[in-house]
């Protein structure tokens, strides 16, 4: 079998020298000898005495012959002005391609100088950002410093315990996957499940890698620079498993992880009852008490999967801090937890109805040292959200944190009756100087008897008959919400179903035979929301071919300039 030489590597097509010659048009030189020759014949002609001494024949210069030489003439005059203009033709044909070449030539040109500017910035960037932080670092009390040399000195000597315990667990794992399937082959029930020993041992695995990337994550000088290295080295494998298929098994780790099952195993450690695992490319959805979550898919990220769930574990920790006193009759989710996908951007939001963050706050959230919680019982160490703040900027990613307020707003309520009767209610909600919504008071055209004096945090009405269909349109939104399926017996509540994440009213209804009572409540949505921007892999290998600035630009467009003008 004969060895395949590799062939060698193909110029560019952009980089090639132009390969296009110029097929000029030439000087029209046989109309010009055709004109000599015809004045001098024409010269002979007028004038037979110039050419008397020769003994020419005089059939020569009759009248026949000087048509014959001015027919010949106009003959060769109209072949050598198509031949001109058939050449200036082919000649602008070979100018034109000359000039794509030229354009494509230049716009190679153009991107490799973008990637030596992109590559240039980046450096001069890293250089600020060391600068920068060798500022941070003198400010570092030495509590922080005895704590980072007591996690270094705890991981360089928990190695060995590491490998040990590490390597127990997967031998575990093994032995129990392996008695698990022949239980199964030998025709016995599946004990896959909450008792499943397999899933156990690999959940303490998982637990201790996790610990093991805190530690390093701990004994880093600079938490952003590490990440960063670490993304470019996960950048350069994600290119090569990309440019090659089959070198993804010859990586030395996984360089993407999938951020859905990162959000999924955050939230896991901090309920106390283990939530489902998403399955599938559907979205994942869980509303249970506190928590609303809608996990989108979304593109991966490139990285460690561990720093992403110490960032949302800290995250989801306060949102459970700072709301566990905030839920009320009406059941309303006081945790909300979304990832969606924007502009090949992975996007969490994490909003809890907790106190909102005062001015002082927000200018020294993520200050190391720094902490919120100021009650007895929980003394913060500052560390939590400085962690969230490091890994963002490791990614190159934003962090907003909003402040959320209940919107002032005006509903109109159609109340379809079983007597086939449309009554319209409308309630007006206003905030508060705390910020609580309440509902304002309508005339008695509108209320009747039961027409308020004051402000009050719900609207109540009596009804003729039951309720068969509710419409409810708000002033902000515009979109109308319809509520059916009322039963004719019982207490019944319902929530606004356009905002399951955090809902803005609650409705109670009442059914009895004689006088049903309907009551509409505004709830309070004052809150926290934590947004979180991160870049997938596919946005960050599409950056590095962005745009060049205005001044390379400008001096580019002047250097083309000397192309131009002579082929114009």
């Amino acid at each position: 079998m004969s060895e395949h030489k590799p062939q060698p590597a193909r110029p560019h097509p952009d980089t090639r020298a132009p390969r296009v010659r110029i097929r000029w048009a030439r000087f029209p030189w046989p109309s010009a000898l055709g004109a000599l020759f015809t004045v001098a014949y024409f010269l002979f002609y007028a004038s037979p005495e110039l050419v008397a001494g020769y003994a020419l024949p005089t059939d020569w210069f009759g009248e026949t012959m000087a048509l014959t030489v001015a027919g010949i003439f106009a003959l060769l005059l109209v072949f050598d002005l198509r031949r001109f203009q058939h050449r200036f033709a082919l000649q602008k044909q070979d100018v034109a391609r000359l000039n794509e070449q030229l354009d494509t030539a230049w716009q190679r040109i153009r991107e490799l100088q973008l990637k030596a500017h992109t590559y240039s910035g980046h450096a001069d960037k890293l250089k600020l950002f060391i600068s920068d932080k060798l500022l941070e670092y003198i400010e570092y009390d030495e509590k922080f410093l005895h704590f980072k040399s007591i996690a270094r000195e705890v991981r360089h000597n928990g190695v060995i315990s590491f490998d040990k315990v590490q390597t127990a667990l997967q031998q575990a794992a093994e032995q129990a996957r392996r008695q698990q399937g022949e239980t199964n082959t030998a025709g016995k029930q599946d004990t896959a499940g909450p008792q499943d020993p397999a899933a156990d041992y690999q959940a303490a695995l998982d637990a201790m890698r996790y610990l093991w990337d805190l530690l390093d994550l701990s004994t880093a000088d600079n938490l952003a620079l590490h990440i960063g290295n670490l993304l470019c080295e996960c950048e350069e494998h994600y290119y090569q498993q990309e440019l090659d298929a089959e070198a993804a098994d010859v990586l030395p780790f996984e360089p993407t992880y999938d951020p859905r099952l990162a959000a999924w195993r955050a939230m896991s450690l901090v309920r106390p009852d283990p939530p489902p695992r998403p399955e599938g490319n559907e979205v994942y959805r869980l509303e249970d008490g506190d928590w609303y979550v809608a996990l989108e898919p979304v593109g991966v990220l490139l990285g460690n999967e561990n720093h992403l769930v110490l960032l949302l574990d800290n995250l989801l920790k306060n949102a459970q801090y700072f709301s566990r006193k905030r839920r009320g009759k009406s059941g309303a989710p006081t945790i909300a937890f979304q990832l969606e996908e924007i502009d090949d951007q992975a996007v969490f939001r994490v909003y809890n109805r907790g106190p909102q963050i005062s001015e002082d706050d927000h200018a020294r959230l993520f200050q190391l040292g720094y902490s919120t919680r100021r009650s007895r019982e929980h003394h913060g160490r500052g560390l939590g959200l400085y962690f969230v703040n490091e890994i963002v900027k490791g990614y190159e990613g934003r962090i907003e944190v909003n402040n959320i307020h209940t919107p002032e707003t005006e509903y109109e309520l159609r109340l379809h009756l079983d007597n086939d009767e449309v009554l319209t209610k409308a309630v007006t909600v206003e905030c508060s100087e705390g910020g609580r919504p309440r509902c304002l008071p309508q005339s008695e055209s509108e209320q009747g008897t039961e027409a308020e004096t004051e402000p009050a945090p719900k609207q109540q009405w009596t009804l003729p008959a039951p309720i068969q269909r509710i419409e409810i349109a708000g002033s902000r939104d515009g979109e109308t919400q319809v509520l059916e399926g009322f039963e004719n017996r019982g207490k019944q509540t319902r929530q606004d179903p356009q905002h399951p994440d955090r809902p803005h009213w609650w409705i109670t209804y009442q059914a009895k035979r004689k006088q049903p009572t309907l009551s509409f409540e505004p709830l309070d949505l004052t809150g926290v929301e934590f947004r979180i921007q991160l870049p997938t892999a596919y946005h960050r290998l599409e950056s590095s071919q962005a745009e060049v600035d205005e001044n390379l630009d400008a001096e580019m467009e002047q250097l083309g300039e000397r192309f131009s003008r002579p082929l114009d």
